[in-house]
């Protein structure tokens, strides 16, 4: 079943359908014209099925399945951080894939899909994706390449935001047992600080970014808040395609 963000997302970035076998008539008194036009007359406008996009612009929905994806595309936008439209692309691939590109993919989207709850406030829904999509790639049993290197350091994001978690928590000894990364303990952990925004994006000298922890909480101790580098696809369509080999 395809990960589906949540639907509290900004209009601009929502799909919206408008469907009609008719025409329908407006009046807009607040449009002015070059050409002559008489305000008064109603303008007609055909209200045929179409779809606004993420990825911008309209597409009629009887075109829409043939709309094309690429896998380059889905890595440019998860290494820009825009892990909304990213997942749009990666659901498209997803559906459309088989076996252990299948896989693959759902994994991929599932970790970008964790970014964005990440970066939106949404602590529990961001470790359960994220060690959802952590899942998928450790059952394809990578041992180098690409996908193995992206499985790591999405590993360790992971361990950083439970440890980060488990420090804002202050839970008790009793709670703390508990907590052993289950999904059950990310329930546990994600209604500490709910909505609260604990994880900031900082962009280093080098255009490395970063997620920092709480960095408020850190200024004038002289110490630096917790980091950690967020992870870059460095991966090709020759890479996911020699899956199927």
């Amino acid at each position: 079943m395809a990960t589906h963000l949540p639907t509290s997302l900004p209009p601009s970035t929502t799909t919206h359908h408008l469907s009609s076998n008719k025409s329908t008539i407006f009046l807009n008194p607040r449009i002015n014209f070059l050409h002559n036009f008489n305000p008064n007359k109603p303008i007609k406008f055909s209200t045929n099925s179409y779809r606004i996009t993420t990825r911008g612009g309209f597409t009629d929905e009887e075109e829409e399945e043939e709309e094309i994806c690429s896998f380059e595309e889905a890595v440019t936008l998860f290494n820009k951080r825009d892990y909304y439209k990213c997942h749009d692309v990666l659901e498209t691939l997803w559906n459309n894939s088989e076996d252990q590109k299948r896989t693959l993919v759902h994994g991929i989207l599932q970790c970008s899909v964790g970014f964005h709850h990440l970066f939106n406030q949404n602590h529990k829904g961001a470790m359960m994706e994220l060690g959802e999509g952590v899942c998928k790639l450790r059952k394809l049993n990578f041992e180098n390449g690409p996908f193995h290197r992206f499985e790591k350091e999405i590993s360790a994001v992971l361990e950083f935001v439970y440890e980060t978690q488990l420090e804002n928590a202050a839970c008790s000894e009793d709670e703390c047992v508990a907590m052993d990364q289950s999904e059950k303990s990310y329930q546990l952990l994600g209604k500490y600080a709910a909505g609260e925004r604990l994880y900031h994006l900082e962009i280093d000298r080098n255009w490395n970014a970063f997620i920092v922890f709480c960095p408020e909480n850190y200024r004038g101790t002289g110490v630096g808040p917790p980091s950690i580098k967020i992870p870059v696809l460095e991966a090709s369509e020759e890479d996911i395609m020699a899956l199927e080999e």
